[in-house]
């Protein structure tokens, strides 16, 4: 029973009800350690043989190798239904920046980093925000944490 009652309480907590969301973030406003995101919602594709058979049923590429010969870094944005959208973080998310020599790849690091990071300022991240985009954790309306998508 206790066993049960504890899976129970676990499943409710706001990581375990999280759902990964990407999208190319457009703004940011800052108000102390709370900022307001203004994105656009994306599809993102890897180089692996499942996204390819996905991008071609959706009818984006004629084949497979089509598909990996026209995005050589291995990732490919597709975005059907351009709409920008406002989320507010609190001063619980986390931001993650691209950091391939790190453990896990990613480094943590507060809002005002993760902001300048975005617009090419001082202090830059490992690697630069190439294409803006971002994998968004929410939970409801939550935003849990934000991390930037390495695109090489």
């Amino acid at each position: 029973m206790r066993r049960l009652v504890l899976t129970a309480l676990l499943a409710l907590t706001p990581t375990a009800l999280a759902a990964t969301q990407y999208a190319v973030l457009k703004a940011v406003t800052v108000q102390g350690s709370v900022a307001t995101l203004t994105l656009d919602y994306v599809d993102v594709y890897g180089d692996t043989d499942a996204d390819a058979r996905r991008v071609v049923a959706l009818g984006d590429y004629p084949s497979a190798q089509a598909y990996f010969d026209a995005n050589p870094s291995g990732m490919y944005l597709r975005n059907v239904n351009p709409k920008l959208r406002t989320l507010k973080t609190d001063a619980r998310t986390t931001f993650d920046l691209s950091c391939l020599n790190r453990p896990g790849g990613v480094m943590t690091v507060p809002l005002v980093t993760f902001v300048s990071a975005w617009k090419g300022y001082h202090p830059q991240g490992c690697w630069p925000f190439s294409e803006k985009v971002v994998a968004l954790q929410l939970s409801g309306n939550r935003v849990l944490k934000v991390e930037q998508v390495y695109f090489p």
